[in-house]
């Protein structure tokens, strides 16, 4: 399908959709709004709460709440909304609330204790979703959370989340990768405030990642091709940063620990006049554990927003961060036999940096149109003993969509998205020996529907088509690849979720009973530019997934209790392998013959018995198989079929309890891994032969993690945190020794003091 026939088609489509909604909606010209009070369990008022107003399934708008606990929603069309409030370990949900035209409605929420936050996630679906709401399996980790563990990094963050595998070589800085639900690690597209981050051929190393000025971070696990096209196979990763909301408010922190390490940082946020404003800047430097190992990073944020009125609102979003690190490579496990020892001289240089304009344009509360620019680009420089080299990439995506609710049950959501792709590297050049641009462009079109059916059915149906173009590649005789002219794949991706609420205890929100969640979908990864730039296969395609999860969550004691237990399945097929033990299966050097499967059970528990203590757990068991080339009875050397795949663990937990008791909050975490299949660190499987194995089997290992944090004053907190209590000697990736028994202590000041919390 051209991009002219995209074009033409949804164009139609909004056109129509767009006229239909405009005349049901022209006569509704009175307005209305919404305001109200919120209150803690003891009926005192919740200064600070965040207050979201959601119409059909979907987040309008979102309001702070002020030092009298107020909040307010003007100028809505008449219609039925739902109101969803929340503060750290309380929530309350107000739906079915119906307004006539020129009706002025005043609505108090009174939060409730509970487990479960029930959060806005906006990465599950266009204008994003409430948790309870989303047939999905999704994780949200909330700043407090975040704060509670002390983390540094996002990954850290990750650790111990049901079905995420975190694997990182070395320490602070190390090259950290994501496998999710058995999938491999360009399995997950990566996004920041809905920026993607994504290397071309979808791979992306976490580490750069901090948590300074991180709002929450949201994983959905399963594929998610539908709504976001290539690398979505496995599942999304959103970082979500701080927006501009209340009076002007700022945090200062610093701290220092272990290794020389030390980190400096300021975040701030506020709306005037509607303009809306937020910012973080930080910075870390450690000298790591051996000669060679040490790591700097700083790292930026901004968030502007402007609303002329609350019907056109404009944001834009900025990421940066810039990296230096020493890589000394493999030197633990048994350096004499395997290992050269550390390396003194490589060195990485890394520049990633991402920018979104976003527009909104709300007709009426029935139908409003977005429109999204963002621009990434992932720039690394190496320094090592053979030279230097470079390999740079830079991701553009422009996407319009419209936004209709065709009741207050039903939103159809439809648009357009445009994709360009571009990558550049040393070792992939032209006959001259000279590196070339490799250019992917992709047209794209999606539909979704979200249909709540009466209070218990919430139904997500989507299905995008991908025109993937992919452009020449110069003939390379070096490399043994030939002219390779454009080609063009088509892709379509279908999603269907469904939450069913079984049984529910209250008579608005959804804090305790049973909910029955499913998913299935497809995903998508298109070859990355070495698996390109070496072949000599004018046809290689893009690697694919099907996927389905079913699970069920009780929750128990008026919501203070939640379980999570589901089952999946993944099965991965067309997996791109040199085929030169298998010259019968195909006659170029590399083609789509590797199939694979991941299958298992996720369980998770959160209790909140009182409101100062929270106790949250996790455990996964995974079980992944190879199995054999398309056309064969084998697997490719050195693997064999029914062996693990890499780095999945088929046993895996996690926890994270939190204490608090007046101005104290005490806090341990950490992450239980099974033994894994793992696989030689400086050749790979190139060093393979009969005589001499290069798969090795890795303990597992347990880390634990404790601080604290104490308020001073109100405003000014000092915290510590101790990683691997234990000192326990273990590494994640074969050859690379995680850090033993380190500490970090810091303080903390906020002007003004927003905080809820009582510690």
């Amino acid at each position: 399908m051209r991009p002219a026939r995209f074009s033409a088609c949804l164009i139609s489509l909004l056109w129509m959709v767009a006229s239909v909604t405009a005349a049901q909606t022209a006569r509704l010209t009175q307005k209305v709004s919404i305001e109200g009070t919120v209150y803690d369990p003891k009926g005192r008022v919740v200064p600070g709460a965040r207050v979201t107003l959601l119409y059909a399934m979907s987040q309008l708008e979102e309001r702070t709440t002020d030092a009298q606990g107020h909040f307010r929603f003007d100028n809505l069309d008449a219609g039925t909304y739902a109101v969803l409030g929340n503060s750290p370990g309380f929530n309350e949900l107000r739906s079915d609330i119906e307004l006539k035209a020129g009706e002025n409605r005043k609505i108090d929420l009174k939060l409730e204790l509970s487990a479960v936050q029930e959060r806005v996630v906006v990465s599950a679906a266009p204008g994003g979703a409430v948790s309870s709401q989303i047939g999905s399996s999704v994780s949200v980790i909330p700043k407090h959370e975040i704060e509670d563990r002390g983390a540094q990094f996002v990954s850290e963050v990750l650790r111990g989340l049901p079905g995420v595998e975190i694997n990182q070589t070395l320490g602070r800085g190390g090259l950290t990768s994501a496998f999710i639900r058995g999938g491999n690690s360009n399995y997950n597209l990566i996004m920041l405030d809905g920026i993607p981050l994504n290397d071309f051929g979808g791979g992306f190393d976490l580490s750069p990642l901090l948590t300074s000025g991180v709002q929450q971070v949201e994983v959905i696990r399963g594929p998610e091709s539908a709504l976001y096209g290539m690398n979505a196979v496995a599942g999304v990763i959103n970082i979500v940063t701080d927006h501009g909301d209340g009076p002007p408010h700022f945090s200062f922190f610093g701290e220092g620990g272990s290794l020389y390490t030390w980190r400096l940082g300021t975040s701030g946020a506020g709306l005037t006049h509607g303009f809306n404003w937020a910012y973080s800047l930080s910075r870390l430097d450690t000298n790591g554990m051996v000669a060679n190992d040490d790591y700097r990073n700083q790292s930026s944020t901004v968030s502007l927003g402007y609303s002329q009125s609350p019907r056109r609102k404009f944001n834009f979003h900025f990421t940066g961060t810039a990296a230096n690190a020493g890589t000394p490579g493999p030197f633990g496990s048994d350096p004499d036999s395997l290992f050269p020892g550390i390396d003194t001289v490589s060195r990485q240089n890394q520049n990633l940096f991402g920018y979104q304009g976003n527009y909104t344009e709300q007709f009426s509360s029935r139908f409003q149109q977005v429109t999204t620019v963002s621009v990434s680009t992932d720039r690394f420089s190496f320094t090592s003993p053979f030279g230097d080299s470079f390999s740079n990439n830079t991701r553009i995506v422009a996407n319009t969509r419209s936004e209709i609710s065709i009741s207050s049950k039903d939103v159809l959501v439809a648009g357009f998205e445009y994709d360009r792709d571009q990558f550049k590297n040393t070792f992939v050049d032209d006959p001259d020996g000279a590196p070339f641009t490799l250019p992917r462009n992709t047209y794209a079109f999606f539909a979704e529907n979200r249909w709540t059916a009466g209070s218990r059915w919430f139904i997500n149906a989507g299905l995008r088509v991908d025109d993937i173009q992919t452009g020449t590649l110069p003939e390379d005789p070096n490399a043994g690849r030939p002219f390779i002219p454009s080609n063009t794949v088509v892709q379509v991706d279908p999603r269907i979720s469904a939450a069913y609420l079984a049984r529910r205890s209250d008579a608005d929100g959804f804090f305790g009973g049973t909910r029955i969640h499913a998913s299935f979908g497809t995903g998508i990864r298109p070859p990355d530019g070495f698996e390109l730039a070496f072949t000599d296969n004018p046809r290689l395609k893009p690697e694919r997934s099907i996927s389905y999860d079913a699970g069920v969550e009780q929750r128990m004691a008026q919501g203070k209790a939640v379980l999570d237990t589901t089952f999946f399945y993944n099965r991965f097929k067309d997996q791109i392998v040199t085929t030169g033990d298998f010259p019968n299966l195909s006659t170029f050097q590399s083609a789509n013959l590797a199939r694979s499967r991941a299958w298992g059970l996720e369980n998770s528990f959160r209790v909140r018995p009182f409101r100062s203590l929270e106790i949250a757990g996790s455990y996964t068991w995974l079980n992944t198989e190879i199995l054999a080339l398309d056309g064969a009875t084998e697997a490719q050397f050195p693997f064999a079929v029914g062996q693990p795949l890499l780095r999945r663990p088929h046993n895996s937990a996690g926890w994270n309890v939190t204490w608090i008791h007046g101005r104290l909050m005490l806090n341990t975490n950490g992450s239980i891994r099974g033994a894994v299949l793992d696989i030689e660190p400086n050749d790979g499987s190139f060093a393979c032969t009969l005589e001499l194995p290069c798969l090795f089997r890795n303990k597992g290992y347990v880390l634990a993690n404790a601080g604290f944090a104490y308020r001073l004053v109100r405003g000014i907190d000092i915290y510590g945190r101790l990683n691997n209590l234990a000192n326990q000697r273990y590494e994640e990736a074969f050859g690379f020794p995680a850090l033993r028994l380190n500490f970090l202590a810091g303080v903390q000041m906020d002007l003004p003091s927003r905080t809820a919390r009582n510690y």
